[in-house]
């Protein structure tokens, strides 16, 4: 593994804001990065990094597995127990996730190692998924970059046939996004999302969590009174579960 410094795209600002990257500086610091990319071998791609991450994801599984299983550990996760039920239900139902990001560190030599899992938080998937190709391409064209280089994932593909799967198994053909206000990280990342469902064959349309509403009949609606069917939701179940609407 390589650490290269390399000039930065002297309009990338420009196209960043064309492209809906608002967040790329945050606080007055900035959150892109493009002086130095990291340069990897194909052995560390896929022995260093895509088999620890499959090893430990399902690792995870286990332990999702066993918790649900056992009123302690539900207890010690802090999980109200309200939504036990229904938490084990979506589990064995084997109801399909869209992502989750592991946090990895890793030195150039042996596995990675696990810091977190988020599952339910702000994600890289914009970065990661299109802005870090577009820069890729980019510098490919202008002679900095060998032309046989290759971003190593392909999230940006997994993410369209993962939502086509989700509404096939769901039998949907509409789905709405959801994000807090004020959080540009957030937003932008929910659009790029929007985008993939696009793209995967879903309508859609975009609501805020403060604007989510609970009609009579006990579904939730957007602003337009249109009544939200299946969502996808940038914000923490922990939220959720202690909020006014948490019950319902």
């Amino acid at each position: 593994m390589l650490r290269v410094n390399i000039n930065e795209r002297s309009n990338w600002r420009r196209k960043a804001e064309e492209y809906g990257f608002k967040f790329h500086t945050m606080h007055g610091e900035p959150y892109w990065d493009e002086s130095a990319y990291y340069q990897f071998t194909l052995k560390q791609i896929e022995q260093d990094l895509e088999t620890p991450t499959e090893d430990i994801h399902h690792m995870c599984l286990h332990v999702v597995d066993k918790v649900v299983n056992d009123q302690a550990l539900l207890e010690k996760f802090q999980i109200p127990d309200t939504f036990w039920e229904q938490i084990r239900d979506s589990w064995k139902q084997q109801a399909p996730s869209l992502y989750s990001r592991l946090d990895f560190t890793y030195h150039g030599t042996g596995p990675a190692k696990l810091y977190e899992n988020n599952a339910d938080t702000p994600t890289s998937l914009y970065e990661s998924g299109f802005w870090q190709w577009l820069w890729l391409q980019e510098q490919v064209d202008a002679g900095n970059i060998a032309k046989q280089a290759d971003q190593f994932n392909s999230l940006q593909e997994k993410l369209v046939h993962r939502l086509a799967a989700i509404a096939k198994h769901y039998d949907v053909t509409h789905m709405h996004f959801a994000c807090c206000q004020d959080t540009d990280e957030d937003r932008g990342t929910v659009q790029y999302l929007q985008d993939c469902a696009r793209e995967s064959g879903l309508l859609n349309d975009f609501v805020f969590i403060e604007d989510i509403g609970l009609s009579e009949c006990g579904s939730f609606s957007d602003l337009a009174d249109n009544k939200i069917q299946t969502l996808f939701k940038l914000y923490p179940w922990e939220f959720i579960q202690r909020e006014e609407f948490g019950s319902a």
